[in-house]
């Protein structure tokens, strides 16, 4: 008999609660014929339960529960419910009267009925199968071999002692010993850091606490600074307006000034016509008049330049105004960006 299959070896905790060490094999019997033995041992007392079933037997178990299911394809369902991938697949073991009870709910009998030999130690795991509207049982037959062999507990005492010598004697259990000990100095130290780290809570819980303050003071500059830019903005727009409203009514001054000589010269030039035309008739009368007309252009010359002064006065002084308005804006439009700047 070989082993071709797969093996597995693994502990596993049953409904009623126990442990058991479950053992499962696929060996060949006569090169061709393929049989699964499994073991299955109480982790505590060591008794053991053990049955071989060959693929005819399985795959005629799967078919008269109505669910047939190939050799290999079951071997990886039991599996698969040792070491619970699935969710779909689960194990129990029971007893003869386990499945007599269960047989009889089954059928709606009195339990009472039909018991069979209630000194029967047999074992049988049942393998569920849960798809979404049935469920399939798939009992494996268990027979009991008894309490294991005091000679082979014996002889697995005496190799358990070597391999512990062994062990002893090449130094192994002083380096885990060692390591254990560093393990313990570092666990000490993590638990001294805990307790610092728990007792500097408070230092952090006013840390946090400033820092939201902070977070909270900076919003409320962040909206003052934004409402100041907004009054900037409008303060610069009201500007412009002004250096508008002043350039027009300084272009307007000006254009009155220049029609203002060009009247007063106009009329000069109507007296000294007449002046003239005077001075033919009479030339008594014309130095009379010269004298009065000289005196009178004279006069009207004179005045003449300082209303021109005062022009320009004035339009120097709206010059002047319109540069500091200029100089003004300029400020007002830096500022307004360095804000912007700053707000973001």
């Amino acid at each position: 008999m070989n082993e071709v299959g797969p093996s597995l070896v693994t502990t596993y905790t049953f409904k009623n609660g126990k442990e058991y060490i479950v053992k499962i094999k696929v060996t060949t019997f006569k090169g061709c014929q393929r049989n699964l033995e499994l073991t299955i041992s109480d982790k505590y007392t060591a008794e053991n339960w053990r049955s071989f079933y060959d693929a005819a037997y399985i795959e005629n178990l799967t078919h008269k529960t109505g669910n047939y299911k190939h050799f290999d394809v079951f071997v990886a369902m039991l599996q698969s419910g040792l070491l619970k991938t699935s969710e779909s697949i689960t194990l129990d073991l029971l007893t003869f009267e386990d499945l007599e009870l269960l047989r009889a709910r089954k059928f709606e009998r009195s339990s009472c009925s039909n018991l069979g030999n209630t000194s029967n130690n047999r074992r049988y795991l049942i393998l569920t199968y849960t798809v979404e509207f049935d469920r399939i049982h798939y009992p494996l037959p268990l027979e009991y071999c008894g309490l294991p062999n005091p000679i082979i507990l014996q002889a697995t005492i005496r190799k358990l002692q070597i391999e512990l010598e062994r062990l002893q004697s090449t130094g192994i259990n002083r380096d885990l010993q060692k390591r254990i000990e560093q393990l313990t100095i570092a666990n000490q130290k993590l638990v001294q850091e805990n307790l610092k780290l728990t007792n500097g809570g408070k230092s952090l819980k006013h840390l946090l606490a400033s820092i939201k303050s902070l977070e909270k003071n900076i919003i409320k500059e962040r909206a003052s600074f934004c409402m100041q830019i907004q009054k900037l903005k409008t303060e610069n727009t009201a500007l412009l307006l002004k250096v508008q409203q002043l350039s027009t009514s300084a272009n307007k001054k000006s254009e009155d000034g220049c029609s203002g000589l060009k009247r007063r010269n106009r009329t000069s030039s109507t007296l000294r016509s007449r002046s003239r035309s005077s001075s033919i008739s009479s030339r008594n009368k014309t130095t009379s008049s010269l004298s009065s007309g000289s005196s009178l252009d004279s006069i009207k010359i004179q005045r003449s330049p300082c209303r021109n002064v005062k022009i320009h006065n004035k339009t120097k002084n709206s010059k002047v105004e319109f540069e500091n308005l200029e100089a003004r804006i300029h400020t007002l439009q830096k500022m307004l960006k360095e804000g912007i700047n700053l707000n973001y």
